[in-house]
């Protein structure tokens, strides 16, 4: 009886341990929730209710949800830490979140990564919600993963480093490596970061619904150099008219020759005149072309990288 005792108990200790090990997130009903459980600015409408009420709600504290269990819990505890250190170092927020659900196309994943992040408050501590979501869908027949971006975060990871980090991370992404695979991934955003902003967002800020917009600047040098053309040409024309110096080299055509007889030649200097002149320049408006920013069901915008199957 007790060898059967002692199987049991260790049986038992198997399942609680492997339980343990690929916890499974805490989620909460929406519809026990104050405002469907979304505290930002987003108004809720029948055109984003059912998107809502069919996104998970989370903690937004926990940053890293692994629905599909491909995590250990001493796996999760690595990430959560170098994601804490993400976050403190650049005032943005970072998610991991891991579903498994069946797709017809990648516009889905998109839909489902921004909605998880607006409907779950990400963001919310730092300037314009900035961070960064990396969704891994672990859907069996295709799987797929891609990184958003959110507010400020747009300035710092544009599309080609975006990229530049999917491509680095894929293979172990793809190999099931992904403790190494997302490792990689946030130390590549922090590497990013402290490079600071790439030279193809410096022209461009996010407005307060996380869109970003093309910043016009006055181009001082090419107005400089028009100006001191334009006013060399004005001088010289001005130059070229004044009556002054025609009347010094034409007087004698108003003179009728056979009637006066000049015996004595002087010449007299009378006064001078000097004009100045002044141009001004103004600046234009500029657009918004290049870069844009899409928009998820609550309005709010975000970027991406290209996404990846595998």
């Amino acid at each position: 009886m007790k060898k059967y005792l002692k199987i049991l108990f260790i049986i038992s200790i198997y399942f609680i341990g492997f339980a343990k090990c690929y916890a499974y997130p805490k989620t909460f009903d929406r519809n026990e929730l104050k405002n469907y459980g979304v505290n930002k600015n987003w108004t809720i409408n029948e055109n984003n209710k059912k998107n809502i009420l069919n996104t998970p709600a989370v903690d937004a504290n926990e940053k890293l949800y692994d629905f599909a269990e491909i995590l250990t819990d001493e796996e999760e505890q690595i990430l959560k830490e170098k994601i804490d250190d993400f976050i403190k170092k650049t005032k943005m927020d970072m998610v991991i979140v891991i579903p498994r659900f069946h797709y017809y196309n990648d516009k889905e994943n998109e839909d489902y990564a921004a909605d998880f992040y607006d409907y779950n408050d990400f963001g919310m501590k730092y300037t314009n919600n900035s961070g960064v979501l990396f969704l891994r869908n672990a859907y069996l027949n295709d799987p797929y993963f891609n990184i958003y971006t959110f507010g400020d975060a747009q300035l710092y990871f544009d599309y080609q480093r975006l990229e530049n980090t999917l491509d680095k991370v894929y293979a172990n992404i793809k190999a099931e490596n992904y403790l190494l695979g997302f490792e990689m991934f946030i130390d590549e955003m922090l590497q990013y970061y402290n490079i600071g902003k790439p030279n193809s967002m410096l022209g461009y800020k996010v407005d307060d619904k996380g869109y970003l917009y093309k910043i016009y600047q006055v181009p001082i040098i090419p107005i400089t150099l028009i100006s001191l053309v334009v006013t060399t040409i004005i001088m010289l024309i001005l130059i070229n008219k004044n009556k002054m110096i025609k009347t010094i080299h034409e007087a004698k055509s108003y003179l009728d020759e056979t009637s006066v007889k000049i015996t004595e030649r002087k010449d007299i200097f009378i006064t001078s005149h000097t004009s100045s002149y002044t141009t001004s320049s103004g600046g234009g408006e500029g657009s918004s072309g290049g870069f844009s920013s899409s928009s998820g069901s609550s309005g709010g915008g975000h970027s991406s990288g290209g996404g990846r199957h595998g």
